[in-house]
This record gives C-alpha cells, sequence and structure tokens, in this order.
C-alpha cells in the first residue's frame, strides 16, 4: 500500500502560482513537481472557487 504524501501550504500555493503562469499548464507543472495531474488540479479549483486563502503565510484552508 502507498503512504499518502503530505505537503505544506506554501508547496500548495506555489504549485498553484506556478500552474497559472501564462504559458504554463496544469500537467507539465504536475509533472516537474512529481504530482497527479489530479492533485494540482483539485488544488487550482479550491483557489478559483475561494475555499483556499493564497496569500503566503496563511493557511490554505478557509473557514
Amino acid at each position: 500500500m502507498r503512504t499518502r504524501r503530505k505537503f505544506s501550504d506554501e508547496f500548495k500555493r506555489e504549485a498553484v502560482r506556478l500552474a497559472t503562469r501564462p504559458g504554463m499548464t496544469a500537467t507539465a507543472v504536475a509533472r516537474d513537481l512529481g504530482l497527479e495531474r489530479s492533485v494540482l488540479r483539485r488544488w487550482m479549483l479550491n483557489a478559483e472557487e475561494g475555499r483556499t486563502d493564497l496569500t503566503p503565510g496563511r493557511p490554505l484552508k478557509s473557514d
């Protein structure tokens, strides 16, 4: 059985920032960071829907 990897809020924040840069794709960023594309897309959707706070130094999950 695989162990579940845990990522810091800062890592998630930076991954979303990279994936939303012009000319970048979620697939390429996920591959470069060793993530499944679906994981990165979930983080991106949470950010787009306002369910996360992308402000550096703050927890990702909003109340």
